[in-house]
C-alpha cells in the first residue's frame, strides 16, 4: 500500500514540477481581458471575474445494471441474491429439518437510477482566485424484482413467539407437518424483516434515498498563464453531511459515501493551434476518519443478522482521478473526448469490541476507466454583442464506464449551465 501511495504522490509532484517548469519559462504576456482563452470561453475551467460571481448548475442523470468484480469481470448487479437455494447454509435454523430442507429458490434482478444535482458559486476575489461552494443533492433509486418459488419448509401455524422456542413451539415446520405450506415469497419477506426471527430487514423491494450530499467549501487559483495555457491549483474541504446508510435496508444506494475528504486539485490547459485544445486533471481526495453503523457479516454469511449491528470506526479509502483530454473549437462550439481515471484504496473498519471486520473491508479496493464525450456552446461572444443579457456556457456530456474492479458500470449523462454576474 506504502508503494502505491508514494507512485501516487510521486507521479503528481513529477506533473508539477514539469509544469512549474514550463511556465517558468514561458515569456508570452497574459491575453488582454477581451481575449478569453478556450478553458474559460467553454466553462472548462470555474473562475469568476474578479469582484464578480460565477455560477454553475448541473443535472446529472445515471444509472446501472451490471457490476465488475474484483478481477474486472462483469456481473448483473442482482447476481448475489439471484438463484440462492434459501437452505440451512443461508438460514441456520433450516438444519435440524436435513440437508434437504429449503426455503426455496430466489429470482432477483436490480437496476439503480439517480438524478443528481450541483449547484457551484464562486466570487472572484482576485482575477486569479476564487472562492466558493458546491452544493449537491439530488435521489438515487434501487429498482427490485424479487420472488421465491418451490421450498418444503413453511411456518408453523401454532408458533407463539412470545414464548420460548423449544417443543412444539418452533416457528419453522417441514412442508405438511401441523398444516404448513411452503413460506413463497410473502413468507420469505415476513422472515426477513420480522424482528421475531432474528433478521429485521426491510423487505427487499425498491428502495429511495434522497436529499442533501456532501457539500464542498474551497478556493481555486489560477498559478500562471499564458497566451496559450494555464495552470491552476485548488483546495476543498468536503462536508460529511449525508445521512448515513440504513443498516437494514438491504438494497439502499447512499448520494455520497458521508465521509469528510480534503480535495486537491490541479488542472492545467493548452491551446495546441489550429482550435485545437488540450486538457490535464488529476485530484487527490483523502478521507478522513467517520464512525457508522453497520451489520458484521460472518465469513461466507449472506445475511447477517440484527445482532450484528455495530458502531464502527471507517476509514474510506483515499482516491485518485485523473482526466487526459482534447477538444476541437468551431465557432461558438467545441467538442471534446476525455479519458478517465479513478483510482480508489481500500476500507478499513475498526470495531471497539474486537469483531472481525474483513467481509466489509472485502472487495473495496476499486478503480475504473471510463470515457467521456462532450459538446458544448459558448455564448460569451453574444452577450459581448448585446445579445444576450448574462453571459452563458452550455455543455452537454455522455461518460460511460469500460473497464473496472469493484465498479458499477455506469452510463452517466449531463448538463452544465456556467454563466457570470
Amino acid at each position: 500500500m506504502g508503494k502505491i501511495l508514494y507512485s501516487h504522490y510521486a507521479r503528481f509532484a513529477i506533473v508539477t514540477l514539469l509544469l512549474y517548469t514550463h511556465f517558468l519559462q514561458a515569456q508570452e504576456v497574459a491575453d488582454p481581458l477581451d481575449n478569453i482563452p478556450t478553458s474559460a470561453a467553454h466553462g472548462l475551467e470555474f473562475l469568476a471575474p474578479e469582484g464578480r460571481f460565477a455560477i454553475r448548475l448541473e443535472g446529472r442523470t445515471l444509472g446501472y445494471d451490471k457490476r465488475y468484480d474484483d478481477q474486472g469481470n462483469l456481473h448483473d448487479l442482482g447476481e448475489p441474491l439471484d438463484q440462492v437455494n434459501l437452505d440451512a447454509s443461508v438460514f441456520p435454523p433450516l438444519a435440524p429439518f436435513g440437508a434437504g430442507a429449503t426455503l426455496g429458490l430466489t429470482h432477483f434482478d436490480t437496476e439503480v437510477t439517480a438524478q443528481r444535482y450541483e449547484i457551484s458559486i464562486g466570487y472572484g476575489i482576485h482575477k486569479d482566485i476564487t472562492v466558493g461552494a458546491i452544493i449537491p443533492f439530488g435521489r438515487i433509486s434501487t429498482h427490485a424484482n424479487f420472488s421465491v418459488t418451490g421450498g418444503n419448509v413453511g411456518f408453523n401455524p401454532a408458533y407463539d413467539p412470545t414464548l420460548p422456542i423449544g417443543g412444539a413451539n418452533v416457528p419453522l415446520l417441514p412442508v405438511g407437518v401441523g398444516g404448513t405450506t411452503p413460506l413463497g415469497t410473502a413468507g420469505v419477506q415476513v422472515l426477513l424483516s420480522d424482528p421475531d426471527y432474528g433478521y429485521g430487514y426491510k423487505p427487499i423491494a425498491t428502495s429511495t434515498c434522497s436529499g442533501l450530499a456532501d457539500p464542498t467549501i474551497g478556493v481555486i487559483w489560477r498559478a500562471y498563464r499564458t497566451k496559450r495555457s494555464s495552470l491552476i491549483l485548488s483546495t476543498g474541504l468536503r462536508l460529511g453531511l449525508a445521512k448515513e446508510v440504513n443498516p437494514d435496508d438491504l438494497l439502499a444506494v447512499p448520494l455520497s459515501d458521508g465521509t469528510t475528504d480534503l480535495r486537491l486539485r490541479l488542472e492545467y490547459y493548452y491551446d495546441l493551434g489550429n482550435n485545437f485544445d488540450f486538457k490535464f486533471q488529476v485530484e487527490h481526495d483523502i478521507q478522513f476518519k467517520d464512525h457508522v453503523t453497520k451489520r458484521v457479516p460472518q465469513a461466507g454469511q449472506l445475511l447477517a443478522p440484527s445482532s450484528s449491528k455495530e458502531r464502527l470506526t471507517r476509514d474510506t479509502g483515499d482516491y485518485w482521478e485523473y482526466d487526459v483530454g482534447i477538444g476541437k473549437v468551431i465557432g461558438n462550439w467545441r467538442a471534446g473526448l476525455t479519458w478517465h481515471l479513478y483510482q480508489k484504496e481500500a476500507d478499513t473498519y475498526t470495531s471497539s469490541l474486537g469483531t472481525n471486520t474483513s467481509t466489509l473491508e472485502a472487495n473495496t479496493l476499486n478503480d475504473a476507466q471510463q470515457w467521456k464525450a462532450d459538446l458544448s456552446w459558448s455564448g460569451i461572444k453574444a452577450w459581448k454583442q448585446g445579445d444576450l443579457p448574462l453571459p452563458l456556457i452550455v455543455q452537454l456530456t455522455v461518460q460511460e464506464t469500460y473497464k473496472a474492479r469493484n465498479f458499477p458500470k455506469v452510463h452517466d449523462v449531463f448538463l452544465q449551465i456556467t454563466s457570470f454576474f
